[in-house]
């Protein structure tokens, strides 16, 4: 094999094995079971959403996240507290929940080494913004907190 042909072939497996997945991929959920899975579920909505940079192990010293502060309406699990503090990725790429100030939403969290967390794969969802897109998804999520634990 040419020289040129193995330094190629070294940086592709060095490449594909030196970083993280990037990219979220998501299943389905049943709400009963992930209600009953994640530690902490309220009714919150979003007071502030800011860029923090945290330590990371591996390849990359740093990365960014949003911390997004929450003032609680309702605490279905886990918390008693009026205001939280979330993190989550950047962006949906890499499973961050796209949180929008001044929006209230139900939101599934749990604990990781840095606080509460969520992720886009989850549960939580925006609970008054009706767009066509999340539409079943928030009415799937709405109704069984209705219905089971009362919103």
């Amino acid at each position: 094999m040419p020289r040129r042909v193995q330094l190629k072939f070294i940086v592709t497996l060095l490449f594909l094995f030196s970083f993280k997945a990037l990219a979220c991929s998501c299943l389905g959920y049943d709400i009963e079971k992930a209600f009953n899975n994640y530690p902490i579920v309220v009714i919150g909505t979003v007071e502030k959403v800011e860029t923090i940079k945290t330590k990371e192990e591996g390849w990359f010293n740093y990365s960014y996240h949003k911390a997004v502060t929450l003032v609680v309406d309702h605490s279905y699990k886990g918390l008693a507290a009026d205001k939280i503090l979330v993190t989550t990725r950047m962006d949906s790429a890499a499973c961050g929940y796209p949180f929008q100030e001044n929006v209230k939403y139900a939101v599934f969290a749990y604990p990781n080494e840095k606080g509460l967390h969520v992720g886009s794969c989850g549960p939580t969802i925006h609970i008054d913004k009706r767009e066509e897109y999340y539409e079943k998804e928030r009415l799937y999520v709405t109704e069984f907190l209705s219905q089971k634990h009362g919103i």
